[in-house]
């Protein structure tokens, strides 16, 4: 069954000898509230350390709580008001009886997908407060992380002084349901509300750790999110705007990251304001782009502590992404998949577009080679870029002015199509000279070669040779490198461009006087 003691365990590691060591001439830390500051001269060294290094942790926490929307819901002893009462009262019939409280799980939660499973979870209440809080503290002008690697728009809660209330509700209602679904063989179901779930062991039965965020959808901000899979092992995603007030950004889900079927949709779910969605971080899923309004989730990266420390779970760590297979358009990753350019029609290329059929590396429409203006030559100063967007052909292309030459690479990053136009640029040697581990070797780089660092997510380039500067040898991670040129005043770059008349080879010109034999050779 679960062993959920752990969670009532505190390590006690104080040193009684210590304790009478006492320093009374350094001040208090900075951040310090008048109760530390009055109790500071009594501490000891031990003491006063773990008191800076708390502050330091909670810095932002503490300078946010002075200023909250709604101080109830930093108060991890309240969690129980914002959970939908059946959730509840299975939560505390696994707490008197595990056998009960998983019989409760199984009634309440509905499969809507092999591995995903959604139950009723939060109250309205709290979800309008939450977004009114998040909505608060971007206002408050306090500083504040991504909420993870894709998402721009949102907010970690663990930083913000939310993490208490996570932890209970992960210790005192969400462990059941994690046991349930994906816990090891004693407590796994084999089916929920009558269906199989076909949930596999991935910690649930002792979940210990979450990272908690709510992330944000409009238009003009964070419009989709790409497929992937999650840095944890079980992901709970609570819905928290009504779906009235959106349309679009559906979650739709993919195969397991090492099964065949990891490229193939299982399923797509429209979020419910207050219901979770739970599933394994392994499993692949992404959210469609966002037709109207705005949408917001609640999510909780959950992980296993001992789990992560079995020979299993090693072993299934070191699986690759399987690229094999079929794929569905809608399940293919421009982050992931070397394969995304060659799959992806070119007019659907970073947008998440349920369109429906199967990949298939259709050939690519004709093209020709020709020059476009970029801008003109007094209107790119050195250390400054312009960008080229051609909107029939879906291509961007950014030149820079660097050292005085120019170069010109493919605008969007191949990471996660951030716009590298409005990127920072510095010397390759300036940029190793900060990197603590010095990256591989590149045969083609120079220290004098430009490095555009992507704004979105910090990755960077070789703007003369389109490499990824921490794999030179990617094949992922490269950015295509145009050729560019200054005539006539204007700066241009050479890019493929629709043929107009359908692909049609031009006619041969008639031959000039003289040369027919020429002509001949030129037509063998």
């Amino acid at each position: 069954m679960v062993d959920y003691s752990k969670w009532d365990t505190l390590d006690d590691d104080s040193d009684d000898e210590a304790a009478t060591v006492v320093v009374r001439d350094e001040p208090a830390p900075a951040g310090a509230d008048a109760e530390i500051r009055r109790a500071w001269p009594t501490l000891d060294k031990a003491q006063r350390a773990s008191v800076t290094a708390f502050l330091a942790e909670n810095e932002l926490a503490l300078a946010y709580a002075k200023q909250a929307l709604e101080p109830r819901l930093f108060r991890a002893d309240e969690h129980r008001r914002w959970i939908r009462p059946e959730l509840l009262a299975v939560a505390d019939a696994w707490r008197r009886d595990a056998r009960a409280g998983f019989a409760g799980v199984d009634a309440l939660c509905r499969v809507e997908a092999p591995g995903v499973v959604s139950f009723p979870a939060l109250t309205d209440d709290f979800c309008d407060a939450l977004v009114r809080e998040v909505d608060h503290y971007r206002r408050s002008g306090l500083p504040s992380r991504n909420p993870n690697s894709m998402n721009q728009y949102g907010l970690i809660l663990n930083d913000v002084g939310m993490r208490g209330t996570f932890s209970a509700f992960l210790k005192y209602v969400l462990l059941p349901v994690g046991a349930r679904l994906f816990g090891d063989d004693r407590d796994r179901s084999r089916a929920v509300g009558g269906e199989a779930h076909a949930g596999e062991d991935w910690g649930g039965s002792s979940l210990d750790d979450h990272h908690t965020f709510v992330v944000q959808y409009a238009k003009g901000r964070d419009t989709h999110l790409d497929m992937h899979i999650d840095e944890c092992d079980v992901t709970f995603n609570f819905g928290l705007t009504d779906a009235a007030n959106f349309a679009g950004n559906d979650l739709t889900f993919c195969g397991m990251y090492y099964a065949d079927t990891h490229r193939r949709r299982s399923a797509t779910y429209k979020h419910a304001r207050g219901r979770c969605v739970v599933h394994s971080g392994k499993r692949r899923h992404g959210a469609l782009d966002i037709e109207d309004g705005e949408r917001a989730s609640l999510i909780m990266w959950t992980k296993s502590s001992s789990f992560r420390a079995t020979a299993e779970y090693a072993r299934r760590n070191v699986r690759a992404l399987n690229h094999s297979g079929e794929a569905d358009r809608i399940c293919l990753s421009y982050t992931h998949d070397p394969d995304y350019k060659r799959l992806m029609p070119k007019g659907l290329q970073y947008s998440m577009v349920d369109d429906g059929p199967l990949a298939t590396a259709a050939p690519p429409p004709p093209t020709r080679k020709a020059w476009r203006t970029v801008c003109d030559e007094a209107k790119l100063k050195n250390g400054q870029s312009r960008r080229l967007v051609l909107e029939a052909e879906n291509e961007q292309v950014v030149v820079f002015r660097h050292r005085r030459k120019l170069f010109a690479i493919d605008n969007r990053c191949a990471h996660q199509g951030g716009n590298l136009c409005a990127g920072d640029v510095e010397d390759l040697g300036t940029v190793l000279r900060h990197r603590t581990k010095a990256p591989p070797k590149s045969v083609n780089a120079c220290l004098e070669d430009g490095v555009v660092r992507c704004p979105r997510h910090g990755l960077c380039f070789n703007i003369r040779t389109g490499e990824y500067v921490d794999d030179p040898d990617s094949g992922t991670l490269r950015q295509r490198v145009f050729p560019v040129r200054s005539k006539g005043g204007k700066i241009q770059v050479q890019v493929d461009v629709l043929r107009k008349d359908g692909g049609a080879a031009a006619p041969p010109p008639p031959p000039a006087a003289g040369s027919f034999r020429d002509f001949l050779k030129s037509r063998a």
